[in-house]
């Protein structure tokens, strides 16, 4: 049986701010970048 992935908001996020540490981003800029992010996405319309 598979194990059951958390796919909530938080868990995404903090996947996310691995990944960019993995990639060389110290985890300030990494937090920063993710907050960008996320007020970009919340001021994009609905289509």
């Amino acid at each position: 049986m598979k194990a059951q992935i958390d796919m909530s908001l938080w868990s995404i996020i903090e996947r996310l701010q691995r990944r960019l540490e993995r990639q060389g981003m110290t985890p300030s800029d990494a937090d920063r970048a993710v907050s960008i992010a996320i007020r970009q996405l919340a001021h994009v319309p609905c289509r």
